[in-house]
Order: structure tokens, then sequence, then C-alpha cells
């Protein structure tokens, strides 16, 4: 038996380094901060669990810019069951819950699955003021093999802010119009008058859209005092205050439903 001088000589194969970009400027910072540090060493993707038609058109052009910046394609993964959030509520009669919410399980986490080996490395854009963040998703996924690039260069997300302005990219709408997550307009795990108010405000057509189908299917939305909800449709004019607390509104791995 002769062995191929070809296969005998070959380089082995790289274990691959997962970014997941979400169009989110720390997502970014980290998927470039890994092409930087780490290319030589691994085969790193940038990945993205695509839910961009539901999300704002600038994202189109934000993640454009950046696969220029990172100087290699996006790759683009999606659900086979589901295009857009608005199929994922209008199917499965869910929107949110205490443990998130079920468009992010059914468009990201079920395609990150089957996308994802088990030797992968996945690289996440959970920034250096967020620790207990990242040790309760450590915590949470113990079979995954982290590494949190933002943590460990001390970045937190305001230099990731900056970081893409000095790039020269221009940071997504949501950002520019006082929003503090690249979600979704309307995002169904917010529960503050203040966030829906600016929904309202900015995107009047998705707030209806979500008054319509929260109504449907019997979704209260809106925490007005401690554990008192209303339907979205039933939101005062205000003004609002931004809540003490910050909600945490990130479409990111830890959020979604167990199915």
């Amino acid at each position: 038996m002769t062995t191929n001088n070809r296969s005998r000589n070959a380089e082995p194969m790289k274990e691959r380094m997962i970014c997941w970009f979400s169009c989110g400027a720390a997502s970014a910072v980290a998927t470039k901060k890994a092409i930087d540090l780490y290319d030589s060493q691994y085969e790193v993707l940038a990945v993205n669990c695509d839910t961009r038609p539901s999300e704002n058109p600038d994202n189109y052009r934000f993640s454009a810019e950046c696969e220029r910046w990172f100087e290699r394609p996006i790759v683009y993964i999606r659900s086979s069951a589901f295009s857009t959030i608005d199929e994922v509520f209008e199917k499965t009669k869910y929107m949110a819950g205490v443990n998130g919410a079920r468009c992010t399980t059914e468009l990201k986490k079920l395609p990150r699955r089957v996308f994802q080996k088990p030797d992968d490395i996945h690289v996440f854009g959970f920034t250096a003021d967020e620790p207990k963040r990242i040790k309760e998703f450590s915590n949470r996924n113990p079979e995954l093999r982290l590494k949190w690039i933002l943590q460990e260069q001390a970045i937190t997300k305001a230099h990731c802010y900056q970081i893409i302005t000095e790039a020269g990219i221009e940071l997504p709408i949501m950002y520019r119009l006082g929003f503090q997550n690249n979600n979704c307009p309307g995002c169904v795990k917010a529960s503050s008058p203040w966030y829906w108010a600016n929904v309202r405000k900015h995107f009047p057509e998705e707030f209806k859209r979500r008054c319509e189908q929260s109504r449907k299917i019997n979704c209260r939305l809106v925490e007005i005092k401690h554990h008192v909800r209303i339907f979205l449709d039933e939101l005062p004019i205000g003004p609002f205050t931004p809540p003490r607390k910050k909600e945490n509104l990130s479409c990111g791995p830890e959020c979604g439903i167990r199915l």
C-alpha cells in the first residue's frame, strides 16, 4: 500500500475559531481582534446568524463595511424553518418570557448548534465591563471552548464604539438613535416604557405591528410598575425616563428559551 505524497506532506487542519458577529459593535471588534491575533494559529471564521431581514436595513451597510474591515467574507447561516422574527411570533404563538425570546432560539441558537463543531473555539462580543454576564454564560455552557477576547484586552463597550469609529465605519443607526443594542426594532425582550416610547417615535410601523402581534398572542410586553404589565397599545404618551437598572436586551447566545 502506497501513501500519497501530497496527503503525507499536507499541513494538519487548523482548529476553527468561530467569531459570532451579530452586527453589533462589540461582536465586530471581537471578530477583528481575533483575526489580528489568532489568524496564523486558527482558522478564524466570522459567522453571522442572519436576522437582518428583521433588523434595521442599515445593518446591511454595516455588515458589508465590517466584512471589508475583516478582510474576509462573513459566513451567513440561517434558520431552515423561519425567515423573520414575525414568522416566529405568528407561527409559534410566542414572543418572550422570563427566559428570553423565542425568536433568538429559532433564528440564532438552533442554527448555531447546527453549524458548530465540538472542538470549535467560540468568540462572542461580551465586553470587559460585563464580567457577570461572562461568568454566567461560561458556567451554563461548560461544553463550549470560549475565548473572551474583549475581556482579556480590557475592551469595554464604549471602547468598541471608539474602535469602530476610528476604523472609519459609521456605527449602526440603532446606536445613533439612542438604543443601547443593535437589535431588531421593537425587541420583545424589552419591558420599559422608555424603550417602547422610543420605538413608537422612531419606528411607528414596527410599533404598530408589535401591538397587533402582542394582542393576538395575549402577551403584555410593557411593565409600568413593579410586576404590573400592560399591553403595548395601552402605553401612555409619557414622557418616560430610562430605567434605573439597564435592561439586558442583548440578542446574544445567552438569550432564548429551551425547546
